[in-house]
């Protein structure tokens, strides 16, 4: 095993450790407290409080395992957005992709009265539509640089907003206006055992599409002729890759609203730990996300008397880590 391969399996196992690490603390968080002792008791069916059951069963063992997901999710996804454009600020937020999804849950919300099973559809299709648009407008412009990806991405987010605002206009004050608020924020309270069923077949699709085009992924770090010259039919597994990757970010939104900044800083931190761009590197970019997930999400619920929105947290984070991003590379933000 080459010393890089032994670095590597280092990092993904150390990452686990930490992951192992901070989900037992998520699991006893809360304004209602389990301790290690009752969730030990709980997994072994053994005597122990109902109410302390019931929660860690309905809400807090699914709230855990949706900030699992959302983490691995956007990091996979943002890693994914940064391979196919060639571009290291590519990211579900950034190119639209996750306001886009905001559009249709709020559309959702206003048309449906938030029908748990439209709201993840309707987030799907506004992310796709997000996603093309950016793509279809960035092959619109004079200089078809992948620069204009994110100056795509930019303008699609803005519409995604604008339209976001015009929906509150025609939501009921006191039954729609607080929820469409409430996605904008981001966070996971309100995840429930019957809300993760939904999320996860669309999430475990777009996983397994991403698993099979795995190494095709990694080649489109590549230019276009090299890729074509290796056998990849770029074209076809861009789009299939980019509906995959907004699949899961659609899935995530839908439960969580925006969460900011994650999808763009795992990938980066998972290429700074390895000088990669390959499958390893998108595992430790998975993997990083989901204990940022984890630990944000813990810091919501224990930093202050009411719980603190997701982004908020994120943002504090990831603004100055992409402000430094574009200080430290600024000749070369892209591949």
């Amino acid at each position: 095993m080459s010393r890089s391969s032994q670095h590597t399996h280092q990092l993904i196992a150390g990452l686990l450790v930490l992951l192992l690490a901070v989900i037992p603390i998520s699991l006893c968080l809360g304004r209602y407290p389990i301790s290690l002792e009752e969730i030990w008791a709980i997994l072994r069916n053994a005597p122990v409080n109902e109410t302390a059951r019931g929660v860690f069963w309905t809400l807090r063992l699914p709230r855990t395992v949706m900030a699992v997901l959302a983490g691995a999710g956007l990091s996979l996804a943002g890693y994914v957005y940064q391979s196919l454009f060639k571009n290291l600020l590519a990211s579900p937020d950034i190119i639209g992709v996750a306001s886009g999804a905001n559009v249709g849950v709020a559309a959702a919300i206003v048309l449906s009265a938030g029908n748990a099973f439209l709201i993840p559809a309707f987030a799907f299709l506004g992310g796709t539509a997000a996603a093309l648009l950016t793509v279809l407008l960035a092959g619109m412009s004079n200089r078809r640089s992948l620069a204009s990806i994110v100056l795509s991405g930019i303008v699609i987010g803005s519409v995604g907003e604008s339209i976001v605002m015009s929906l509150k206009l025609f939501a009921d004050p006191e039954s729609q206006l607080a929820p469409m608020e409430f996605w904008a924020m981001g966070s996971l309270a309100s995840v429930t055992a019957s809300k993760l069923l939904t999320v996860l077949p669309g999430f475990f699709l777009g996983l397994v599409v991403l698993i099979l085009f795995r190494y095709p992924i990694s080649l489109l770090g590549l230019s276009d002729e090299e890729a074509r010259a290796l056998g990849v039919r770029v074209n076809l597994v861009r789009t299939v890759v980019l509906l995959a990757a907004t699949v899961i970010v659609a899935s995530v939104v839908s439960a969580t609203g925006l969460i900011s900044f994650i999808g763009l800083i795992a990938p980066h931190t998972a290429r700074l730990l390895t000088r990669r761009n390959n499958v390893p590197t998108a595992v430790i970019a998975a993997l990083v996300g989901a204990v940022l997930m984890v630990a944000a999400d813990c810091i919501a619920r224990s930093a202050a008397s009411s719980e603190i929105p997701l982004s908020i947290l994120t943002s504090l984070i990831g603004a100055p880590f992409l402000m430094v991003l574009m200080l430290k590379r600024r000749s070369s933000l892209f591949y």
